[in-house]
């Protein structure tokens, strides 16, 4: 990584450094779209809630202090936008069929739903920038393997390589892996 996350952020805090920002939106927008969707919105209500999000970020990032967690304080804000429109959303609805009762949602912890998503969209955002550090070959082995969970002697053949090439393809990729969540942790995880 040429910049640290946490470089990142104090970048960020800078309204007129663009790339900053388009950095900062690629990472964490789809993070966003996916953890509001999963709270029973519709995609363009989540896209909708995650411009929202974005929007409280750049107002806020200046008087967010690095002692508390960035994780934390995302979270706050999507959960905040997320109840607002779903507090909106009954109110209009009962207003338009006199239902008053409480919707009833059958997904997870808001807590767990944050975490599995945050985690996600680190991990492939670190798999993403291995795979430009990394022959096609070693990064398509892996993502068979590892990934696709497809049998050592079937990639093998698909790929002419030997099961050895395949487990060491494994290895760096993972060993990359483990120094780029490191670095993004550092960082802001």
């Amino acid at each position: 990584m040429s910049k640290t996350r946490s470089s990142l952020l104090r970048r960020i805090k800078d309204p007129s450094d663009q790339p900053s920002w388009e950095e900062f939106d690629k990472l964490y927008r789809p993070l966003l779209i996916q953890y509001a969707a999963s709270r029973n919105l519709t995609r363009d209500e989540a896209e909708e809630i995650a411009q929202q999000c974005m929007a409280a970020i750049a107002g806020g990032v200046q008087k967010f202090e690095r002692r508390s967690s960035l994780r934390g304080w995302m979270r706050g804000i999507v959960d905040n936008k997320v109840k607002d429109h779903l507090r909106a959303h009954r109110k209009e609805t009962a207003a338009r069929t006199g239902d008053f009762q409480r919707e009833q949602t059958t997904e997870s912890n808001p807590a767990t739903l944050w975490e599995r998503h945050w985690n996600k969209t680190h991990l492939l955002y670190c798999l993403s920038l291995i795979k430009e550090d990394v022959s096609p070959l070693t990064y398509q082995a892996f993502e068979m393997y590892v990934i696709q969970e497809q049998p050592v002697a079937d990639i093998a053949e698909k790929l002419s390589m030997s099961p050895n090439q395949i487990y060491v393809a494994k290895h760096r990729v993972m060993e990359r892996l483990k120094k780029r969540w490191s670095e993004l942790a550092d960082g802001i995880l």
